[in-house]
């Protein structure tokens, strides 16, 4: 599964893997894919994702949130959401971790 692309489409918020090589303007969305393969002797043929997605707002932004939110439902992701205040940048940080499996 390609996770930005999914996540794009979904949102319609701009969508980094890790970091935006170039200042965003808020909001956007980055995220962490650790993933780890498993299968027989010769085909990794299932994939665990610990999936770790960071959303960056001014504001508390429910709007947005839900977006995000009706993404994870509809890919059956049971997710965790926690938020933080970054000061130092002014933005709240929204983040959401989930783990699930895909097979090849």
């Amino acid at each position: 599964m390609n996770i930005q692309k999914y996540l794009e489409i979904e949102t319609g918020l701009p969508v980094a893997e890790v970091a935006f090589t170039k200042p965003q303007k808020l909001p956007f969305i980055a995220f962490i894919d650790r993933t780890d393969e498993d299968g027989d002797d010769f085909h990794a043929q299932i994939i665990s994702h610990d999936l770790t997605v960071e959303f960056y707002a001014a504001r508390i932004d429910a709007e947005n949130e839900k977006k995000i939110e009706a993404a994870f439902a509809k890919q059956a992701w049971k997710v965790t959401k926690e938020r933080e205040w970054i000061g130092e940048e002014k933005m709240f940080e929204t983040i959401y971790t989930t783990n699930f499996i895909e097979k090849r």
